[in-house]
This record gives structure tokens, sequence and C-alpha cells, in this order.
């Protein structure tokens, strides 16, 4: 197999560790700071904090890689709270819309109910994002901004009306109704008919009170439903594909939401999701990738969880979690991947990289070892704990208080010095 450019320069990068430089200015680093200070994923670039996970994130570039060949994967997420999952969720995202990828996250919810396709399908349209050189953009109009641009430029209108028409026919394979209002919103912003194509994006996007006379002139009538909400969505799919993006990523967090439904919305959005997996795999929902993020009780819990349902458990498996080799291996290529806890080496290398970015925020380098510094936050966890567990953003919350103490009263130096005796 072929690896993709940019697939084989992270392999790379990842071997030699040059992904790790600090590209961070002294704004974002401080923006960083104070992000998880306050336990809150920054939005800022997180490639440099983006330490002890490198074998997951090698799956997701091996996931993206595959998109190219019209295949679909579906992930989960596992961790309890504070392990790191919206952290790789959103950092997953950063990833993708740098490789031209078109991305939608959203959270399990109150807005998201995974028991009709319909709100699902609603949250995924409301949330989109693409990458471009001025930023990120979430509006459904921007994804095709680029495209009909080019196409107003072209004198040849009639070689232009064949390209929509060949558009059109291949969104046919998926959902005619679809191609046929989608259709009609190129030829309104060809035409810059403002009103109808933004009538024609809120139908499209799920919404449902778009006037009747509008409905008419893009020749559609009723709304998008649970019953064709998801053949919407592989028409979606295949065209951002279609127009040169490489594929779609949808990331989807708190999933445990969905054991708070009552009983039998439960195991309806429980099903859904098998839906979800079969139609992935099974090769009918082109160029997508669904990351889901949830707790261990979502996919353990005896009486609400997962295991309640068994043709979705079945798809999830039970996988050999610890192998009796060294560093405890996993395999990546299954559907869950359990987020573990730092062992000393990871712990150690992420408590470097977030002094070194606290150094350039406040430029302040302490007077004292990073070591002792990592000493004196796991003294501090323990004092503030019942037992030696803790999460990732516990640590990284505590470690920075650390940071605060030192930058702010240098005497405290010596109870660090306490500590390596």
């Amino acid at each position: 197999m072929n690896r993709s450019e940019w697939y084989s320069e992270y392999i790379i990068n990842r071997q030699n560790g040059d992904e790790q430089r600090m590209k961070l200015s002294t704004e974002q680093c401080q923006q960083h700071i104070h992000a998880l200070k306050n336990g809150v994923v920054p939005d800022q670039d997180l490639s440099y904090l983006s330490v002890g996970r490198g074998a997951v994130t090698e799956e997701f570039y091996r996931c993206l890689n595959g998109m190219k060949r019209n295949e679909s994967f579906v992930k989960f997420l596992r961790g309890p709270y504070g392990s790191g999952k919206s952290f790789m969720l959103k950092s997953f995202k950063q990833q993708a819309l740098k490789n031209g990828f078109i991305t939608s996250d959203i959270q399990a919810g109150h807005h998201t109910r995974f028991y009709n396709f319909e709100s699902i399908y609603y949250s995924i349209m409301h949330h989109l994002s693409i990458k471009r050189i001025e930023g990120m953009h979430s509006s459904f109009e921007n994804i095709f901004d680029l495209w009909i641009t080019q196409k107003r430029k072209e004198s040849n209108h009639e070689k232009v009306s064949n390209e929509i028409v060949m558009l059109m026919h291949e969104l046919n394979h998926y959902n005619s109704t679809f191609a046929r209002a989608f259709t009609a919103y190129i030829r309104a912003r060809i035409n810059q008919n403002k009103e109808l194509s933004q009538a024609i994006v809120s139908w499209l996007t799920g919404e449902k009170n778009v006037p009747s006379r509008l409905k008419s002139q893009f020749d559609v009538i009723g709304h998008i439903d649970k019953h064709n909400a998801v053949d919407f969505l592989r028409a979606f799919s295949r065209l951002v594909y279609l127009l040169g993006y490489k594929g779609l990523v949808i990331l989807v967090d708190e999933l445990e939401y969905i054991m708070h439904e009552r009983s039998d919305l439960r195991q309806v959005s429980y099903d859904n999701l098998r839906y979800l997996i079969d139609q992935s795999y099974g090769g009918k929902l082109p160029h997508c990738l669904f990351v889901f993020a949830g707790t261990p009780e979502l996919f353990d819990d005896s009486e609400r969880g997962i295991v309640t349902h068994e043709a979705l458990n079945q798809r999830l498996g039970r996988s050999i979690e610890r192998v009796r080799v060294p560093g405890e291996a996993q395999d990546m290529r299954q559907p869950v991947i359990t987020l573990n806890p730092f062992k000393k080496e990871g712990l150690q290398h992420l408590t470097d990289r977030v002094i070194a970015i606290y150094e350039k925020a406040f430029d302040f380098t302490p007077d004292t070892s990073n070591e002792s510094i990592r000493n004196w936050t796991l003294f501090e966890l323990k004092k503030a704990t019942s037992n030696a567990d803790f999460s990732v953003r516990e640590y990284i919350t505590k470690l920075i208080e650390v940071l605060d103490l030192l930058q702010q009263h240098p005497d405290t130096l010596k109870i660090t010095q306490e500590l390596d005796r």
C-alpha cells in the first residue's frame, strides 16, 4: 500500500521527534496556559502538547489515508473524565482540517439525540468546518465557495452546465432529492439568487421552516426526517469528495449521555450506532470517519451501557486490551481504543512540554529542575485526593498551579528542594 505524502511525513516526523517542535507564539502560549489551568482544551495548535498518544494519532492518520480509497471507519475513544478524550478529538479535528478534510464536531446531549437520525444529521450539518488560508470556517456555504467562484469565472457556460449535470448524476446514486436540491443551490449561487440559495441551504441542513413557495422553486416537498437523514448524509459525504475535499470526519464527544435517556430511547440510540457502523464498514457511507468518545461506564454498565445491546456490543467486540509484554500493547485497529493513564516517562514528557509553554508565555524560567516540579505536582495531587489515581486534566491543572506559585513566589522553591531529598 502506498502511503500519501502527508501520512508518510507524519510517520517520519514521529520517528525523528520533529513534529514536537514548538511553533506557538507568546500569545498562543498564554492562551494555552489560561485554558489548561481552567480544565479546558485550548483552541490553538495542539501538536506540541500531543505527547504519550502517538499510537492513537497514527491510527487516526491510517484511517484518514484509507478514506482516499472510498473506505469508511468508526472508532471509539474510551476513557474516564479528564483522560484526554476531548483533547484527542480536538487534535484530530486540527489534523484533519490541515490535510484537506471537512470536519463536524458535536456533543451528544439535548441538541443531538442519537435515537433520531434527523437530530444527528442536523447537528452534523450545523457544525461543519473547513481549513482556509484565513482560518476555520463553519458554514455550509463556505464549503462550496471556491468551487462556485471557479465556475463563475468560466467563459464556457455549456461546460459548466455539463459539469453540474454530471455532479447531479453522481449524487442521484445516493439520493435524488438531495441531488436535485443541491443542483438548484449551485445554480442559485452562480446566478447570485441569494434568497433562493439561502432557502436551499436551510432545507439541506435540516431546517423545517422553509416556506413552501421557495421549496417549490427547487422542486422538493416536506423536510429531512428520520427516514431520509442517513441517505442525505451519504450523499453529502460523497459530494464533499467530488468537490475536491478528502472526506468527512465526524467527531462526537460525551457519548455517555445516551445512558441517561429513557430505556426504550437508549436502545434505539444504540441501534442507530450499530446501523452507522454497518453502513460505514459496508461501504455505504463513503469517505466518512466517525470518532466517538465515551467513559468506561458507557461500554461496561450492565444496566444502561452498550453491553445491554447485544448487536452493538458484538460489533465493538472484546479486544485483547493487555498483552503480557512490556508496554501493555493494545490493538489500535480495533473499534474501541482505550486511553490509558500516562506512565512515568510520558508524564515527564508532558511536564516538560507544559513547562516550555509556560516559560514562553510568561518569560519565566523556574530555578529548579523539571523533575522536581513534577514531584511537587504529584505531592500536591496526593494531598488533594483520597487515592493515588488522578486524570491527565487534574495533573496539568495542578502543574500550572505549581508553576504559578514558583513564578509569583520564588521562595516556594525550598519545597521542591525538600521533595528531592
